[in-house]
C-alpha cells in the first residue's frame, strides 16, 4: 500500500468521526443554551442517584479513571411542568459522587414546554460538551491534514 493511500485512510479515520463528534456535541451545546435562555423554569428535587458503572470491552473489564474511580452518578429529578404534568427524569451526564447533588437536594430545572423531555439543570453547565466540540474539531483538522498530505504525497 502506498503512503498516499495510507494517508487517505487516516484522513477518513480522523475527519469523519471528528466531524460527527463535533457536530453532535455542538448540537447539545446549542440545545442547552436555548433551554437556559428560553426554557420554562420549574423547581425539582433529586429523588435518587442513578449509578452508572463504566465497563470496558470485556465482560468483566472496567475502565478505571484515576481521579474518579469506575462509578459515576446521574441525579434523577422529580418536577412538575407549568401545566401540572409530573416528570421524573435522569440527567444525561453522570458525574463523580462529590460533584452530584445528593438525594433530597432542591434543584432548578429548565425545560421546553412543548417537549418536557428536553430539559437541563442550569447548574450542570456546558463545559464538558465544549471539550467534545474541541476534540471533534481537532480530529477533523487532523483528518483534513492527512487528506492534504495524501493529495501531495
Amino acid at each position: 500500500m502506498s503512503s498516499s493511500s495510507d494517508l487517505g485512510i487516516l484522513s477518513l479515520a480522523f475527519a469523519v468521526p471528528g466531524a460527527v463528534l463535533g457536530t453532535a456535541s455542538y448540537c447539545k451545546v446549542r440545545t442547552t443554551r436555548r433551554l437556559l435562555r428560553d426554557g420554562a423554569r420549574a423547581q425539582g428535587v433529586v429523588i435518587r442517584l442513578a449509578t452508572m458503572r463504566m465497563q470496558g470491552a470485556g465482560s468483566d473489564d472496567s475502565i478505571t479513571i484515576r481521579s474518579t474511580g469506575t462509578t459515576a452518578y446521574a441525579p434523577v429529578v422529580a418536577w412538575n411542568t407549568a401545566d401540572g404534568r409530573a416528570m421524573e427524569t435522569t440527567a444525561s451526564l453522570a458525574r463523580p459522587l462529590a460533584r452530584t447533588p445528593a438525594a433530597g437536594t432542591r434543584v432548578e430545572v429548565r425545560y421546553d414546554p412543548a417537549d418536557p423531555s428536553k430539559w437541563v439543570l442550569p447548574a450542570g453547565g456546558n463545559g464538558l460538551w465544549w471539550v467534545f466540540v474541541a476534540l471533534g474539531a481537532l480530529f477533523t483538522v487532523l483528518g483534513l491534514g492527512f487528506g492534504l498530505g495524501a493529495l501531495y504525497a
